[in-house]
């Protein structure tokens, strides 16, 4: 009796379960108006305060202008040089207001400014669950005009965004990779031109030693094999003294320079990327893409040409299967954003942006 009870009460319960099991889970309320899709950071005209926000949307099928104004009803700020996130904080680092933005990265709400012990900040590096690091030039001149030798590090602590301590470095601390424990910060000078990079131990926050690469380090980049990749622009015609762009890999575990590419005198790389065991080279207007254990920059490895559409190349980033480089066309009307399939390099989108798109990331 027992055993065909419970075949009747398991036929019963039978169909209940299967009732339940294909219920429709309850669908996950976006974070805000701004999850999913891209954030692009418009630097501004120096001295204009016209820097700002836009948004993309996944498909670029819209974009939405000046984003932090709409939502704060407040200028952004002088010169927006770069972006940082961390869980759903955004950091927008203010170049010549010398500040940093904080907002909900969904929202863009502000929530609060670093500006304590940080002046004239370019980028922000994160070197542990707690601390960041943000490269400052510090007074780029004096009352006579004479470049002032003040640049430093900041540490900032995540949890309350408080700036705790300060390191002096070499003149013009750029971009940075934390790898290995270690943070190597490019230093391509601000008038006078530099031609090294600082390591330092973020941890004990001192200076292990300066490098030379090559005249004007502008991109740095790690690779799926834990090496370190460094673009060196060279220094322009403008200059008075031109010299050509390097391409140099470090390995981070000795330090020591492994690999030299010099280029032609006339060629000045401005930007770098890395996906799948290959590094995208941006030089001047053409774009190279070359195997980490093979590279070149020459006619072989050219992909893009970019000289009959993109009029000022500003920015450059790999996102998924897409490429994205930013216009900032004459600099004195707003720019574009141009989007490439990665694999095909077809033209997928140009979408407008603000003045001098600087760079572009994921909101996911």
């Amino acid at each position: 009796m027992k055993n065909k009870t419970f075949k009747k009460l398991g036929f019963f319960f039978f169909p209940m379960l299967v009732l339940f099991a294909c219920k429709n889970p309850e669908p996950i309320p976006p974070k805000g108006d701004y999850e999913g899709g891209y954030i692009v950071i418009n630097e501004g005209q120096f001295q204009h305060d016209n820097a700002s926000i836009s948004f993309i949307s996944e498909d670029f099928s819209s974009v939405e202008d000046s984003v932090f104004y709409k939502v704060n009803n407040e200028l952004l700020g002088d010169v927006a040089q770069s972006q940082f996130f961390n869980n759903d904080k955004a950091y927008f680092v203010m170049n010549n207001s010398h500040r940093v933005v904080i907002t909900n990265r969904w929202t863009m709400k502000k929530i609060g400014l670093i500006t304590s012990r940080i002046h004239s900040p370019r980028y922000m590096e994160k070197i542990s669950n707690r601390f960041a690091v943000i490269s400052n030039w510090g007074e780029i001149y004096d009352a006579n005009w004479q470049d002032v030798n003040d640049d430093f590090l900041a540490w900032v602590n995540l949890d309350n965004d408080v700036v705790t301590d300060t390191l002096h470095i070499a003149t013009g601390p750029d971009k940075m990779l934390f790898i290995g424990g270690k943070l190597y910060v490019l230093i391509p000078g601000v008038m006078t031109l530099n031609n090294k990079i600082a390591i330092v131990d973020p941890f004990n926050r001192h200076i292990m030693r300066y490098m030379e690469v090559g005249d004007v380090p502008a991109a740095i980049v790690s690779d799926g094999n834990e090496k370190i990749w460094i673009a060196c622009k060279g220094k322009e015609a403008w200059t008075g003294n031109e010299t050509g762009g390097k391409l140099i890999q470090i390995d981070p575990v000795t330090d020591d320079i492994i690999f030299r590419m010099d280029l032609n005198t006339t060629q000045h790389p401005y930007f770098l990327n890395h996906k799948n065991n290959y590094l995208y080279l941006l030089v001047q207007h053409k774009l190279y893409k070359f195997s980490v254990n093979s590279p070149a920059v020459d006619a072989s490895t050219e992909i893009l040409d970019l000289s009959n559409s993109v009029i000022t190349p500003y920015g450059m980033a790999i996102i998924e299967d897409k490429l994205f480089i930013t216009d900032a066309g004459n600099f004195m009307e707003p720019g574009k954003v141009y989007v490439f399939d990665l694999e095909t390099m077809q033209q997928i989108a140009i979408v407008r942006a603000g003045y001098l798109p600087r760079e572009i990331a994921p909101n996911f």
